[in-house]
């Protein structure tokens, strides 16, 4: 079952619990009475104390009002340990409703050694806590660390004390690193407590405690855990003066869970209200406007949306309409446009037989081009070799002269530029997609005014058909080792196998 599905099971049959809880109270109270009437003191003092023990976590004034009475009744019969307890317990009370002054005060009038000797460690907790407690309330840097020191000389106390499977000195330990922010010392403490026998009440509270540590550290999955956890348990005890709640919902609205967020804020609302507890009240109201003012916000944005929706979903309808309207004046047309079109795929058939010709044809023509380009340069080095023959014989002036004018090497180069040319006229987006089809750092780069280089020369020949390397080499004017060594360092450049790779270069399409 969802964690939150069973969580909202939990608050709706929370009056389930809350019966069971007035069905117990109801029930000591009418023990009271009837003790009363007996005039049987030390019995009314017990029962003052367990109703007022109920009431601490569920209604605060009661509880007061039941351990003023249990106090009354412990002055009464001069019993100092019954004195003792009662005024330790009520300072507990006061420390978990923020009455630090007060709770500080009675807890000072406390007789430890009245108290038994297993309540001994809790009345230290309880000291730990208050002036923990006041420290992070007053929050500056002049009384603060006093009360951190002060508490952590009870934190020895209870140690001291500490009673043998006890759970207290786990849970005040790690009172003692979360006031020093150790969350990962604070964590260990409370989850070997948890692992301890617990009330459905300590429980809560180590959740409650494990649950603020992991949200904290950024653990949110866990700490959100922990806070449904802490959250059940206190629903299930009819625990009202409890934070999980209010925790959970402020985590809740940090991370756009709105309207449970509101909801689970509104339930901490009426239990703060319930408990009647100054404190709980602030605290809730702290965090009660902010959400209040996302869940309006969310409303609002919803309303907004609603209304864009509308806004939409009618131009659209205008817009279908009127496009219906036009398709239902064209169907007139369609057949006509239909023969049309037809007649159109007929020409474009044979326009496309006529451009793979043309093509063809280009391809013949520059491969044609080249090839009396070389043999052009061929006889030109052919006679300029004559010519240095004849320089022997001749007028050496003479000769030098006409030699001057013949540059085979130019020649070659010229060729090859005017290739170069007609080649990315026709391939304007070669050079682009060669790139593309190797590594970024093979990627090739040139020199500024060159056009192609000889390796992209070679690619460039294999796309127009010309696979030969003895072909590659005549028009190159380069060994067929050369074309061959070339045509490798190319091929594994790329991270393509050899033959994707030269398919995917001879795919380059032409420029249309």
């Amino acid at each position: 079952m969802d964690r939150y599905a069973e969580l909202d099971r939990l608050i709706e049959n929370e009056n389930f619990f809350n019966g069971k809880k007035e069905r117990r109270l109801d029930s000591l109270k009418s023990e009271i009475l009837e003790r009363q009437v007996k005039g049987k003191e030390w019995e009314c003092y017990q029962l003052y104390k367990k109703v007022a023990d109920e009431y601490a976590t569920y209604v605060f004034d009661s509880a007061m009002f039941y351990f003023r009475g249990a106090i009354d009744l412990a002055y009464r019969m001069n019993h100092q340990k019954a004195i003792a307890q009662c005024q330790s317990s009520f300072g507990h009370l006061l420390v978990s409703v923020g009455y630090y002054k007060e709770a500080i005060d009675t807890l000072n009038k406390v007789s430890v050694d009245q108290l038994p000797e297993g309540e001994r460690q809790d009345y230290f907790s309880y000291k730990v806590r208050a002036y923990y407690d006041l420290a992070d309330y007053i929050n500056d840097d002049f009384y603060s660390p006093v009360y951190r020191e002060i508490a952590e000389g009870y934190v020895d106390s209870v140690l001291e004390y500490r009673m043998p499977n006890s759970v207290q000195p786990l849970i005040t330990k790690a009172l003692r690193f979360l006031a020093k922010w150790q969350p990962d010392s604070a964590a260990y403490y409370y989850t070997m407590a948890g692992r301890m026998p617990l009330s459905m009440h300590e429980q809560a509270v180590v959740h409650s405690c494990l649950g603020y540590i992991c949200i904290r550290q950024g653990k949110d999955a866990l700490g959100k855990e922990h806070l449904i956890k802490s959250t059940m348990a206190d629903i299930k005890t009819a625990t009202k003066e409890a934070i999980s709640l209010m925790v959970l919902a402020d985590f809740l609205m940090e991370h756009g869970e709105i309207e449970r967020a509101y909801e689970y804020i509104q339930k901490a609302k009426e239990d703060a209200a319930f408990f009647g507890s100054k404190q709980r009240m602030l605290q809730v109201a702290e965090i009660f406007p902010v959400i209040e003012v996302a869940r309006l916000l969310q409303e609002e944005k919803k309303r907004q949306k609603a209304v864009r929706y509308i806004w939409i979903v009618s131009a659209l309808v205008i817009v279908v309409l009127i496009f219906l309207l036009f398709v239902y004046r064209q169907l007139f047309n369609l057949r006509k446009i239909w023969m049309v079109i037809q007649q159109n795929n007929k020409e474009l058939k044979v326009l496309n037989v006529r451009l793979k010709e043309a093509n063809k044809i280009k391809e013949r023509y520059i491969g044609h081009f080249f090839n009396m380009g070389s043999l052009f340069v061929g006889k030109l080095e052919d006679v300029s070799k004559s010519l240095n023959t004849l320089l022997v014989s001749n007028d050496p002036h003479k000769l030098k002269a006409i030699l001057k004018t013949i540059n085979p090497k130019k020649e070659r180069d010229e060729l090859f530029h005017n290739f170069d040319e007609v080649f990315l006229k026709l391939f304007p987006s070669f050079i682009q997609e060669v790139n593309e089809l190797v590594e970024a750092k093979n990627n090739y780069v040139l020199r500024s005014g060159q056009l192609l280089n000889t390796e992209l020369r070679i690619l460039a020949l294999i796309r127009l058909g010309v696979e030969d390397n003895e072909t590659m080499s005549q028009v190159l004017g380069v060994s067929i080792n050369t074309i061959y060594t070339y045509k490798t360092k190319a091929r594994n450049k790329s991270a393509l196998s050899a033959e994707l790779f030269f398919e995917r270069l001879k795919a380059i399409k032409s420029d249309r």
